[in-house]
């Protein structure tokens, strides 16, 4: 499976499981652009290529030990151009479905609280419309945000992990799928 993301950025511990893969992360790693403060590119990410329309989605699990540990699904151009669908650990200790939408600096967004700590993502482009969801079954897709957002017509597609203050951030990546297909509706998720 790691044939199909044979490029990384940052790379960390990643193990091969039945299903996806098993991460480790790199201690006070992150992906954000602080506004006006500061760019932090150091996290992992492993990566294929992708040109048009796609969706890429799989079951991620975070096992976290400190605020902001995170598993995710991640877009790329460049380092001040991306976006990032993860589950991560909050400040208050629960997990929450975050998205950050980067163009120069990061708009970062906490979504909903999770029942536990791990749940469906997935990343739909459309031309240059996103589409952000999250599933509990991986069935019913639930919205989390849709946005224009300029990139070039091949991008950097894949998964990573981050562990912004601590370290021993583990995340279990399942069943990781890319397809061709734009889903028709971002409100519904159909």
């Amino acid at each position: 499976m790691t044939d199909h993301f044979d490029k990384s950025l940052n790379p960390c511990k990643i193990e091969n499981t039945d299903s996806g893969f098993r991460l480790l992360a790199n201690a006070k790693t992150d992906f954000i652009c602080k506004y006006k403060a500061y760019i932090k590119d150091e996290a992992a990410l492993f990566y294929t290529e992708r040109t048009g329309d796609f969706t890429i989605q799989a079951e991620v699990e975070t096992k976290g030990n400190f605020a902001y540990d995170a598993a995710f699904l991640m877009v790329r151009e460049s380092k001040t151009r991306w976006i990032k669908l993860a589950v991560e650990l909050g400040v208050h200790i629960t997990y929450n479905v975050v998205s950050v939408i980067t163009n120069d600096w990061s708009d970062d967004a906490n979504g909903e609280l999770l029942p536990a700590n791990k749940c469906w993502l997935r990343i739909t482009r459309k031309g240059n419309f996103w589409g952000l969801h999250y599933s509990l079954t991986g069935k019913k897709w639930i919205f989390v945000r849709c946005f224009g957002l300029d990139l070039p017509p091949s991008v950097k597609v894949g998964f990573g992990i981050q562990a912004p203050v601590g370290d021993n951030c583990q995340g279990v990546l399942d069943g990781i799928l890319i397809s061709n297909k734009a889903i028709e509706n971002f409100r519904d998720g159909s």
